[in-house]
């Protein structure tokens, strides 16, 4: 199998579970965390290396900044047969209880990005000519309705989330096996965590983002990002189980530049927050491999009874 273009990988890395920063300087600060570390690719925005974390090999890989090269990653990942991926990522709070380092695991993400609105069929194109088309046209199972009401029957199976399920917003959403599996390793650290909403969007200075963060606030959404609505649309479409673990940089109504150059600098809470997500990751991901396992162990077993 030829390598992937962007990439720079193919199946033999050995690997079916990605962790995946937006910050390549973070696959090092991942790498600590494993064994028998082996540099895989660096690649435009996307560096990578696996190795072993117990007895699970492990992708890491950065994505870069944004929905777009996130998408570029899930799909060429799913062609070399990843089937679990989980975002770690830093995030401003939308609501004041919040603190620094806190983590955030996304249940699900306001589509407010150019990339997973392109893939759930709710992008609004500049041709009108084409919007017309595309409207009278649309068919599939992800349309905008469907998609709602899919996050909205997930949200009612009680994953704990603290936003509110809203039917006038667009959502992507998790997988909720490997939400709980971040739950339970979240737990299993004592990392301070909430469950619930983050919101995506593609222009972090843009004039109005605060009157907008105000809006999503009054919703319940617990954060903002770049990422994950994403992540979790093309991984639904790919038949990828996705989680997200965000960790909190800039706390409500404080300064996006202040956290973020903070955060970089390895501010005490929020160095914490990043070594928490990247362990509750890595838990997550060999929790998730274990379960499969046991499900294929089990399936040969009822086979060689008949």
């Amino acid at each position: 199998m030829d390598k992937m273009p962007h990439i720079q990988l193919d199946s033999g890395i050995g690997a079916v579970s990605a962790i995946l920063p937006g910050d390549p300087a973070r696959v090092d600060s991942i790498a600590e965390f494993l064994t028998d570390v082996r540099r895989e690719a660096f690649n435009r925005e996307y560096k990578s290396i696996t190795g072993m974390y117990k007895d699970s090999r492990i992708l890491a890989i950065s994505t870069g900044m944004g929905g777009p090269s996130a998408a570029i990653c899930i799909e060429e990942l799913a062609d070399i047969g990843i089937k679990n991926v989980i975002r770690i990522g830093s995030c401003g709070a939308l609501q004041k209880g919040l603190s620094l380092g806190q983590l955030v695991l996304c249940d699900r993400a306001v589509c407010d990005d150019g990339t997973s609105q392109t893939y759930l069929d709710y992008f609004r194109y500049a041709s009108p000519d084409y919007m017309k088309k595309t409207l009278s046209s649309q068919q599939g199972s992800l349309t905008r309705k469907n998609m709602m009401l899919q996050t909205d029957a997930f949200a009612q199976q009680g994953s704990g989330t603290n936003g509110i399920a809203d039917e006038s917003i667009c959502y992507a959403h998790c997988d909720g096996s490997l939400l709980q599996c971040c739950e339970v390793a979240a737990k299993d650290l004592n990392a301070p965590y909430i469950v619930g909403a983050t919101r995506c969007h593609d222009a972090l200075y843009l004039r109005k983002k605060p009157e907008l963060d105000a809006f999503y606030s009054g919703k319940g959404i617990l954060a903002s990002d770049m990422e994950t609505a994403a992540v979790f649309a093309v991984s639904s479409l790919r038949g990828i189980r996705a989680a997200s673990i965000l960790n909190v940089v800039v706390e409500w109504r404080k300064d996006i530049a202040e956290g973020i150059s903070s955060y970089k600098d390895g501010a005490a809470a929020t160095a914490e927050g990043e070594k928490n997500e990247i362990l509750t990751a890595l838990e997550a991901l060999h929790r998730i491999s274990g379960e499969d396992r046991e499900v294929k162990i089990s399936g040969g077993k009822q086979h060689e009874k008949k």
